[in-house]
């Protein structure tokens, strides 16, 4: 998000807003101070996201020691002046090989892993050099946005959000993974973490004094803010923030837009169930959907589960492939309209795939996202015309009205089922239910 300086609000227009950042200003010399206290031992990580609006000399992000050049670490939004990043432990420094651009959020990184110690810039390795392993010492003085030498090196003219440190030195892959995403404070070998999120934007804050600590391990140690107008300006105070809540599908408060969306932010995500939410369904309230987060990438939402001889009925949800159930035509149609791929599976098992087809072509997804109800319509597909549905199926073959389907099921937004979506593998008085025991069939979308 940009921010400028020179912005002015109006007093009292300002609502509150969960997901803030702290403006720091060069002039006003504020800062944090935390209590002492072990926050360095061995290998560590410091990251935060920063939004400068000038590069001033050495402009802590954070700096932490028992005074001046006595085993301190460092972390600046600028070596000197010159809009590259420093990094200093115990005497050793150097600057990232890149400059970051002012009023524009950019994602900072410092990492030392034995003697090794690296600076990211947006998750990216920008330089690199040899530091002694710091001390395990209390820590007595420790400050965001202001330098244990004083103010001879000026207070960071930016705002920070998402201030974290770590006692483990993270990989570059490590830190694009969740540095877009807001963490929950319980994750393991973090000591340190400050959301900024106190606060209205640019409003009214001076009662508040103390920034939390949400590091479950070290909730103990909040930050007490110094120097701080926090009275209806944008500087010196709390202004909208960069960090946005996790969207990974694993409660109804996360819910994601599809498994296709889940699986490309976090590539990690495993088969099972996940929460969505879509404003056309359920009013836009979250619902569960069963995901296959591994099959060609991943990314597969389930509409139905059908076979072994029992009926499937429609449910608002469908969270286990155990569960023979169809979703809700309305349903259907909306999560198609943001899919673009279909695929059919049968096997002798209700989890078990022997054979699997996807849609060459869009005219099953077409057909999905059809609202027609006439019969043999837009909104049905058979195999007699999407012949992009025909794999080798060996002994899987099923009978159809009046011809042979070659394996697949039809798909009906009609057949008398006018607000449901119909599956009818066979011909069994329009009522398709009626397979056999041990053959199965699933429908996937993304």
């Amino acid at each position: 998000m940009f921010f400028s300086q020179n912005i002015t609000r109006v007093p009292g227009s300002n609502p509150a807003q969960t997901y803030n950042a702290l403006n720091f200003s060069t002039s006003l010399q504020n800062y944090a101070s935390l209590p002492a206290a072990t926050y360095f031992s061995g290998d560590f990580t410091i990251e935060c996201w920063v939004n400068p609006s000038a590069h001033t000399n050495w402009s802590r992000i954070i700096d932490f020691g028992n005074g001046a050049g006595n085993n301190n670490v460092l972390f600046a939004t600028s070596y000197g002046t010159s809009g590259q990043p420093g990094f200093y432990v115990g005497g050793a420094q150097f600057q990232a090989n890149a400059q970051i651009p002012l009023n524009q959020w950019t994602h900072l990184a410092a990492t030392l892993s034995g003697t090794t110690a690296t600076i990211y810039i947006n998750g990216i390795a920008s330089g690199t050099a040899n530091f002694p392993v710091p001390a395990n010492v209390t820590r007595n003085n420790n400050y965001i946005g202001r330098s244990n030498w004083g103010w001879g090196d000026p207070a960071p003219s930016a705002s920070f959000d998402d201030l974290r440190i770590w006692s483990v030195a993270k990989t570059g892959s490590e830190i694009l993974a969740s540095m877009n995403n807001e963490l929950s404070g319980t994750e393991s070998n973090l000591v340190a973490y400050f959301k900024f999120n106190e606060g209205v934007v640019c409003g009214n804050n001076t009662a508040i004094t103390t920034l939390t600590n949400s590091a479950a391990t070290g909730a103990q140690y909040n930050a007490t803010l110094n120097g701080f107008t926090l009275n209806n300006s944008c500087v010196s105070n709390f202004v909208t923030g960069k960090i946005r809540p996790t969207i990974d599908g694993l409660t109804s408060a996360t819910a994601g837009t599809s498994a296709y969306q889940i699986k490309q932010s976090f590539p990690s995500s495993t088969d099972g169930v996940y929460w969505i939410k879509n404003a056309n369904i359920n009013g836009g309230t979250p619902f569960q959907i069963y995901a296959d987060m591994t099959t060609d990438g991943g990314g597969w939402i389930l509409l139905n589960s059908s076979g072994g001889g029992i009926a499937s009925l429609e449910v608002a949800s469908i969270t286990s492939l155990a569960s023979r159930g169809y979703l809700p035509r309305a349903t259907v149609i909306e999560l198609a309209t943001i899919s673009t791929t279909v695929q059919l599976r049968v096997g002798p098992a209700n989890n078990n795939f022997t054979y699997i087809s996807t849609s060459s072509d869009n005219r099953p997804i077409t057909a999905l996202r059809s609202n027609n109800t006439s019969n043999n319509g837009p909104g049905t597909w058979h195999n007699a015309v999407y012949t992009s549905f025909i794999p080798t199926l060996g002994s899987w073959s099923w009978a159809d009205v009046g011809s042979v389907a070659n394996g697949w099921p039809n798909m009906f937004h009609s057949n008398g089922q006018g607000s449901s979506v119909h599956w009818l593998p066979t011909y069994d008085a329009g009522s398709g239910t009626d397979w056999g025991s041990g053959k199965y069939f699933s429908t996937w979308i993304k």
